[in-house]
């Protein structure tokens, strides 16, 4: 169930390796929401949001940010999600110390954004690719793959010829050129892979919902292959879920 509703402003910054998500919350309801490349930190509008914020949500795959400075500086209350936030899942994970907290606020997204749905596949596609499967209420696990710039970078890096390319969607299925088939290559794998998940994890709960989020999964939206809800804000919306449910305590 959700948390009663606070109506106070919330700064909720999402700072990935590839990508910051910077998003203005009231209660449950996002104001103004940003995304940007992590060479393009965008500090002018962080200073603004940071004025009309009551306080602030950080979640941090641990790069130096300098909104994440601005935000610690400002000296309004923060929140951060840690391995003692109550969770609306059993966390079945082996070893939970280890779960990555990105990982944990995109479940938590789900619950922010599904009200009453127990079954959910989370795929998070940036810089490593991370699926996770809730059944039942309960986090079974999930798994982490190289994500599309990764398989980009490794095939330059570990050959002699290859080029360096960003990804992007050239609408092929099989390249016609070096520079294609690399693309191909890495998209048309991050696709099957992305299908495969969705396969496997209907059979489990036909009626669970998929949903994905990260900074590459706008390029493979197109190839897959069946019912996936997109939702690039999924982290933010799980923190602002997290820090919800922190201040109804």
């Amino acid at each position: 169930m959700q948390p009663n509703c606070v109506t106070d402003m919330k700064l909720v910054l999402d700072i990935g390796n590839s990508y910051t998500k910077m998003a203005m919350y009231e209660g449950y309801e996002a104001q103004e929401r940003l995304l940007v490349h992590k060479d393009e930190e965008s500090a002018e509008t962080a200073m603004l949001w940071l004025e009309k914020a009551d306080s602030v949500a950080i979640s941090t795959v641990g790069r130096c940010s300098q909104v994440e400075n601005m935000a610690i500086e400002s000296g309004k209350p923060l929140f951060r999600l840690s391995g003692e936030t109550p969770l609306p899942f059993v966390n079945g994970y082996l070893t939970p110390e280890t779960l990555g907290l990105d990982r944990v606020a995109g479940m938590l997204g789900a619950y922010a954004t599904h009200e009453g749905v127990k079954d959910f596949l989370i795929m998070d596609l940036g810089t490593c690719n991370t699926y996770d499967i809730i059944l039942d209420n309960r986090f079974v696990g999930g798994n982490i793959a190289p994500g599309l710039q990764m398989r980009m970078k490794a095939m330059h890096e570990f050959t002699a010829k290859l080029p360096f390319l960003e990804p992007r969607d050239n609408h092929l299925v099989i390249g016609r050129n070096t520079r294609e088939a690399m693309e191909c290559g890495a998209l048309t794998g991050v696709a099957d892979e992305v299908n495969c998940y969705m396969l496997r994890f209907r059979k489990d709960a036909p009626e669970g919902i998929c949903i994905m989020t990260g900074g590459y999964s706008e390029l493979v939206m197109n190839r897959v292959q069946g019912m996936v809800e997109y939702n690039p804000f999924l982290v933010p919306d799980g923190l602002n879920y997290a820090a919800l449910c922190q201040s109804k305590k």
